[in-house]
């Protein structure tokens, strides 16, 4: 009996032994994914092929990012594209304004216009600065440079000024989506013509500036009051 007792141990250790070398766990491989390829490589024909094509595509030509709306793939692709975009826009402008309530900071007796590292570092801002939370999120997902814009507003009578984003969806368009970090002019993402006391006096991104002033229609003369 004892044999047979010494017998088992050795065979279940041997069991084991054999098991916790068929299940080891192997290091994992490394790999360096930016070798950059040579012209002998057999790959590199087709992909730059396809790279100078792709540039060139007119389904991508549009500024705003909206697919072209060709076929019935291409507008289900288009549908659904507009879907997520102003998903995210409205999730956006959620996000801000909540936030907005706890983090908001007047600049006091001097107005400072922060960088997106300011205000994150010193958590929080006023208007002007937690405006760039919205904007800086939606160029981080794609939306291009004829899209969004940061847009001073004058409030009618008070003269008070404000800072949002303003997303012209179709790029450039009549009638943009205002994108308000704090709810003073909209507390959701709404139409600009439906904010009929506030209106934009100036528009810039990163590189460009604008002022906004009433459009002159051809033939239509402006008659000056008394």
């Amino acid at each position: 009996m004892y044999l047979r007792g010494i017998s088992f141990c050795i065979t279940l250790t041997a069991l084991l032994l054999t098991s916790c070398a068929t299940n080891r766990i192997l290091p994992a491989v490394t790999l360096d994914f930016f070798v950059p390829a040579t012209s002998e490589d057999p790959w590199s024909r087709k992909i730059e092929n396809w790279q100078a094509r792709h540039q060139l595509d007119t389904a991508l030509a549009s500024t705003s990012g909206r697919p072209t709306r060709s076929s019935d793939l291409g507008a289900a692709y288009g549908d659904f594209t507009d879907t997520i975009r102003r998903r995210i826009a409205n999730d956006t402008v959620e996000w801000v304004q909540q936030n907005s309530r706890q983090h908001y900071r007047p600049d006091g007796a001097t107005d400072h216009w922060a960088t997106l590292g300011e205000v994150v570092g010193s958590g929080g801002d006023d208007c002007d600065g937690l405006d760039l939370l919205t904007f800086v999120l939606l160029r981080r997902m794609g939306f291009g440079a004829d899209e969004i814009y940061r847009a001073i507003v004058v409030e009618d009578g008070t003269g008070q000024h404000h800072m949002v984003t303003l997303w012209f969806e179709s790029g450039r368009g009549d009638d943009p989506f205002v994108l308000d970090p704090t709810g003073v002019v909209a507390s959701r993402m709404v139409r600009l013509s439906t904010i009929g006391h506030w209106n934009p006096i100036e528009l810039f991104d990163e590189r460009r500036h604008f002022v906004v002033k009433p459009r002159t229609i051809p033939g239509q003369a402006l008659i000056a009051s008394d």
